[in-house]
């Protein structure tokens, strides 16, 4: 399978999807579905496309200015570079998708990184941002709880700037040079706060849905928002007075930074398309090698198409990540050599907007995957550099390690767990497993692990970089800097094809509920202390949580023990070749043991999200939050939501302990 997956394959198809920005909803993205399409038709394994209608109001005009002390435009696209010939393509605009059309001008605040701990800091300093124009550096967390904090504190609208401390001249030579961003270099990007198409939630926008009306989408915002890179963003910073900034709050550039307002004012203009105009049709491609014995059960690769640029690396890379493993699954089952479910391999259109394809798809898909969805492998930036990244649900930590491990590093000194174990900090003893992080949001294995209740992972290959959302993002910075030779995205494609091909053709799907087990139990422990700690700042009944926490230790308890006691039983019955009809039962019951830890009402002001193990946190997006219910409601310092909380999650745990049991029931029955 893996003599398959070629470089020059991989270099081809992602020179191709590269060569011009292809953004959701253009003319552009729908070429890139042709090519996949097209690419994956002539090996002869099903492949097709969906179309939804979903709200994605491109812009029809922005621009800042500066109009106080001095008038200047800020505005810039980024200028082309003689010595990369794809910027000298059309560009997209520099702008923040889902923000508000308008005509703003006032004086303008520097608030940091925009978040509630940064004007917790202005608050203290009598700095007020209401009827203001925010500035606010990225970094730290996801561009919409910016966007958001703003606007709840009076913001009348909001810049977002690249500080060279995060990608630019502070990190290293900036590009062309070196990887990192230039003066001009813009960080385009969505600040939806919510998940999939906003006028349908929680239902596919198929063709003819019935939609909510602009005024009522939640998640978008009601001021205008727009990028700068940091060379324009000078000005504006230079110019400010008022109070110092505390040194926290300085960047990088070559100025001392203060808060403001005035004398800086500044003035934003976004005109988007409104009513019929902003709704756009996109694509995902599905290619799919049906199962020889279980066509009914799936594994779902996947990784987003669309761009906000060329895209080289984010998300070409994991596009081809995604199409070369396809096509290595292909040349087997031309030899007759198919597995034994189905493995389907999508690339998901307008992720960058809010995950909207892939949310559209799972929504669309949700029966099936709750009955037969066996895990997603979620590639997107697959190859930005030399250093392994993995995350995943509990249950898939051990697959993704096994998986890295049977694939030779491209500087060929072991395999690429080898050099992952080496570069891993946290691991002082060689017994010890190398970590693997948990999922959070901000891809689209959210839709399917977070809504859903399919386990997921994720990984790449990752390096220094500062041409995030940005033209710069193209496949000569990947051939100079990020991946040159395409060795890393062949890595990453023979990755994936290993974890899809076992899970496709275990008899036992291969989950790891005894390594879940100890994570779960170690959060529980975890949690007490932390709700010790928070009550011992407050003054009410904390005490009455003793008997409900100790009824979730218990819970998380009994959950680890029989999913030991199962280990044990696969492992000999596997052992034994005992292979017959319960291995259909037994992985009845292991899927049913991952749904269970979904919560029907979902979490605290996001119904959409089910998962009760983790989730992304609503106070940075890009973070991920254990035991989701509980935590909200510890900050909450909400004790009556906090003990029913708990209860829910010892009862999920206890209905997950319930199916692990079974299975092992089944296993040791003689």
């Amino acid at each position: 399978m893996l003599a398959g997956i070629w470089e020059d394959s991989i270099a081809r198809w992602a020179r191709a999807l590269g060569a011009v920005p292809h953004v959701a909803g253009t003319p552009e993205q729908a070429t890139t579905r042709d090519s996949v399409v097209a690419w994956l038709s002539r090996t002869g394994i099903e492949v097709s496309y969906d179309t939804f209608v979903v709200y994605l109001p491109q812009p029809l005009s922005v621009s800042v200015e500066q109009t106080a002390p001095t008038a200047r435009s800020l505005y810039e696209l980024e200028p082309e570079l003689p010595s990369d010939p794809i910027t000298r393509t059309e560009r997209v605009p520099a702008f923040n998708a889902y923000g508000a059309s308008g005509d703003v001008e006032g004086p303008v605040v520097f608030a940091n990184y925009g978040l509630p701990a940064d004007y917790r800091v202005l608050d203290s300093l009598g700095v007020d941002v209401g009827g203001k124009i925010v500035l606010a550096r990225y970094g730290r967390s996801y561009r919409g709880i910016k966007a958001r904090e703003a606007e709840a504190r009076g913001a009348i609208g909001l810049i977002i700037y690249s500080d060279p401390a995060e990608d630019g001249f502070r990190r290293g030579d900036v590009y062309p040079e070196g990887p990192m961003r230039p003066p001009a270099g813009v960080q385009r990007g969505s600040i939806f706060n919510g998940t999939g198409d906003p006028s349908t939630p929680g239902l596919p926008s198929i063709p003819g849905a019935a939609r909510i009306p602009e005024s009522e989408m939640t998640g978008v915002a009601r001021i205008p928002v727009l990028p700068l890179g940091y060379g324009p963003a000078t000005h504006l910073l230079r110019g400010l007075r008022g109070s110092a900034a505390p040194g926290a709050f300085q960047g990088a550039l070559p100025i001392y930074y203060h808060l403001g307002p005035g004398p800086v004012r500044a003035r934003l203009r976004v005109e988007l398309e409104r009513g019929e105009t902003a709704y756009h049709r996109i694509f995902n491609t599905i290619a799919r090698v049906r199962g020889s014995e279980h066509p009914e059960e799936w594994i779902v690769v996947g990784g987003h198409r669309d761009a906000w640029g060329p895209g080289a690396v984010d998300n070409v890379s994991g596009t081809v990540s995604v199409i070369a493993a396809a096509r290595a699954f292909a040349d087997l089952a031309a030899t007759g050599s198919r597995p034994r479910r189905s493995v389907l391999f999508a690339t998901w259109d307008a992720e960058e907007w809010g995950l909207i394809g892939s949310t559209e798809w799972v929504e669309r898909h949700e029966e099936a995957l709750r009955a037969a969805g066996i895990a997603y492998i979620n590639q997107d930036v697959s190859a930005s550099g030399s250093h392994f990244r993995a995350a995943a649900s509990p249950p898939l930590k051990a697959l993704i390690r096994e998986s890295a491990a049977a694939v030779p590093d491209p500087r060929g000194t072991g395999s690429v767990l080898d050099e992952w174990s080496a570069r891993s900090p946290a691991v002082d003893d060689p017994e010890r497993p190398v970590p693997v992080g948990d999922l959070g949001g901000g891809s689209d294995h959210k839709p399917f692990y977070q809504h859903a209740g399919v386990p997921a992972a994720s990984f790449g290959f990752g390096g220094p970089g500062g041409v995030y959302h940005s033209a710069y993002d193209t496949s000569a910075w990947m051939e100079r800097f990020g991946d040159p030779g395409y060795r890393y995205h062949a890595a990453a494609a023979r990755i994936v094809a290993i974890a899809a091909a076992r899970l496709a053709n275990a008899d036992l799907h291969p989950y790891d509920f005894a390594g879940a087990g100890d994570q779960l139990e170690s959060m529980v422990a975890d949690l007490r202390e932390e709700v010790r700690t928070v009550s011992s700042g407050t003054s009410g009944a904390w005490g009455s949580l003793d008997g409900p926490l100790d009824v979730l230790e218990a819970s998380a308890r009994r959950f680890r023990v029989e999913a030991l006691r199962l280990q044990e039983a696969a492992a000999a019955w596997l052992r034994e070749g005992r292979v017959d009809e319960r291995a259909a039962q037994v992985n009845r019951h292991l899927r049913r043991a991952n749904l269970a830890f979904l919560s029907p009402g979902g979490l605290t002001g996001d119904p959409w999200t089910r998962q009760l193990l983790f989730a992304s946190d609503p106070e940075n997006g890009y973070a991920t939050l254990g035991l989701p219910s509980v935590r909200l409601a510890i900050r909450q310092l909400d004790i009556d939501e906090l003990k029913r909380r708990v209860g829910e999650l010892a009862d999920r745990i206890d209905e997950a302990t319930g199916e692990v049991e079974s299975a092992g029931g089944l296993l040791s029955r003689d």
